[in-house]
């Protein structure tokens, strides 16, 4: 047995000795560290109204994607004509924050509707919000005392910390620092050199703040209803582009006919003027639609209404609408009967 166990301990050790050995003939390349993979550079990530264009590109409704274009910057849009001989007039459509230029709420189905009433429809796709923008779907709150860093005051330096520089080593900056004017002097160029050409730089585009980039937005839609002879343009917002649509002050100094629509509104934390004050000072008619079985929203209501009295407003209506069906097409179809009835009305003077 002893015997079995020397042999099996004096083959155990060759094999030992010979890995040993195999280890150490092994090139030093082999044994070189693997260099790190360089890092792939991801594109950006592409915004909400380049999604909106791209997928309509590749939808069945490719061909009602148009470009507009403004002074500085060119967006799309969504347009069908109207299908009858005698159109009315344009409906100009602006989406809610974070909402597209197809949106299925309101957005989408009166732009896919309307041209059966007689008006053409143009649907924009508007910029995308600024950076760190409150939403109704981001809800941000204040800083609370917990979230404040507070830091420790800086040390104050005495006079004993400023040390004064030994005499040899003041010497020797001020030897440094003096400079002849024939050092500053820049060398003068050789008689056979060529006048260099001045490098001509393109100016920067200015992009203009995000309230006036909306009215450019609806400057170049109205021009767009004009060279198909509108006879009338409807602005109409949904949610947040109600705000807009009430705030556009009509830049484009057009004279056709203009009427505004609003769609649930909801304010923009981007605006400054209410609602209150945009009706009061507005010249143009204005259909309110709102969700009555909305709390929030029928309060808010109730004080647009007041604002129309105040002012006498008698071309302004306000028109409410339901939610009690939990059915959304159904709730769709209600509202497009509402706003069609409304805009083929003749408008009250």
């Amino acid at each position: 047995m002893s015997a079995l166990y020397r042999t099996c301990l004096t083959f155990s050790v060759g094999l030992y000795c010979l890995a040993s050995n195999a280890a150490d003939q092994t090139p030093d390349a082999a044994l070189e560290p693997i260099a790190p993979a360089a890092q792939i550079e991801r594109s950006p990530i592409l915004g909400r109204n380049v999604l909106a264009a791209q997928a309509i590109q590749l939808s069945a409704d490719a061909k009602q994607l148009i470009d507009l274009t403004t002074a500085v910057e060119h967006f799309s849009a969504l347009f069908l004509p109207a299908n009858v001989a005698e159109p009315r007039g344009m409906v100009i459509l602006l989406p809610g924050a974070e909402e597209s230029f197809d949106w299925p709420v309101a957005i989408g189905t009166l732009r896919r509707n309307l041209p059966d009433a007689g008006w053409h429809t143009l649907s924009l796709n508007l910029p995308e919000l600024p950076i760190d923008t409150p939403s109704p779907h981001k809800v941000t709150a204040d800083d609370v005392a917990e979230q404040i860093p507070v830091l420790p005051p800086e040390p104050v330096s005495t006079a004993e910390e400023d040390t004064e520089l030994e005499p040899e080593e003041a010497v020797e900056t001020e030897a440094e620092e003096e400079v002849t004017s024939e050092e500053l002097a820049p060398a003068a160029p050789p008689e056979d050199a060529e006048p260099e050409l001045e490098s001509t730089v393109p100016a920067a585009i200015v992009i203009p703040a995000y309230p006036e980039r909306i009215d450019n937005f609806i400057d170049a839609a109205i021009a767009y209803a004009q060279t198909l002879n509108a006879a009338e343009v409807v602005l109409l917002g949904h949610h947040e582009g109600a705000h807009w649509v009430l705030n556009y002050q009509g830049q484009a100094g057009t004279s056709l006919p203009l009427r505004r629509v609003l769609i649930s509104p909801r304010s923009s934390v981007l605006l400054n003027t209410s609602y209150i004050d945009l009706i009061e000072t507005s010249q143009q008619p204005i259909a309110d639609f709102y969700y009555k079985n909305d709390t929030l929203a029928h309060h808010a209501a109730q004080q647009r209404l007041a604002a129309s009295r105040r002012a006498a407003r008698k071309d302004y209506r306000q028109i409410s609408l339901t939610t009690g069906t939990a059915v959304q097409a159904l709730e769709q179809e209600y509202l497009l009967r509402r706003v069609k009835g409304w805009l083929n009305k003749p408008v009250e003077q």
